[in-house]
């Protein structure tokens, strides 16, 4: 019997916008697409299983929030404490993924976690499948996160595993 592919959907949230955007996204797969397994944690949750992640994991989402001076989300520190002292690529050999950066244009750091991470995924071996997203706060975040939605959406649907 053929496993199923296994989709991780991973947020850092520090105020819930990115736990509410993967929340949607992770709602929609779970009921629609019935031949993949997916997942859904906090990026510190998923850490403990980051060596391990070319096994366990078809494909990674991410969504991450940038907090104070471009700083991780708390409930995304440990990942990306975890991921730029890595220094032995492939971790992510091949595995595909795609990020989505919220954060507010009034700030220094735009998105500065979001692109932090889509770059250093891509450099420890990910096979990017949609350019990073940034969605602004001080905008409108429906304005870009919901056409993302969408886009990972039928990517995910239309993906070979």
């Amino acid at each position: 019997m053929d496993t199923k592919p296994t989709v991780y959907i991973l947020y850092g949230s520090q105020t819930g916008n990115a736990e509410e955007i993967s929340s949607i996204l992770f709602n929609r797969c779970s009921e629609e697409l019935k031949t993949i397994d997916v997942k859904y944690s906090t990026l510190n949750q998923f850490q403990n299983n980051i060596n391990e992640v070319e096994r366990i994991a078809n494909m990674i989402i991410i969504v991450c929030s940038t907090t104070g001076n471009g700083d991780a989300p708390d409930n995304a520190c440990l990942f990306w404490r975890t991921i730029k002292k890595r220094s032995n690529p492939p971790l992510f050999k091949d595995v595909p993924f795609c990020v989505l950066g919220l954060g507010d244009t009034n700030y220094d750091k735009f998105c500065h976690m979001g692109k932090s991470i889509d770059t250093r995924i891509s450099s420890l071996g990910g096979s990017r499948i949609l350019p990073l997203a940034c969605a602004d706060d001080a905008t409108d975040l429906e304005e870009t996160t919901d056409s993302w939605i969408e886009d990972v959406f039928t990517t995910i649907s239309n993906y070979h595993f």
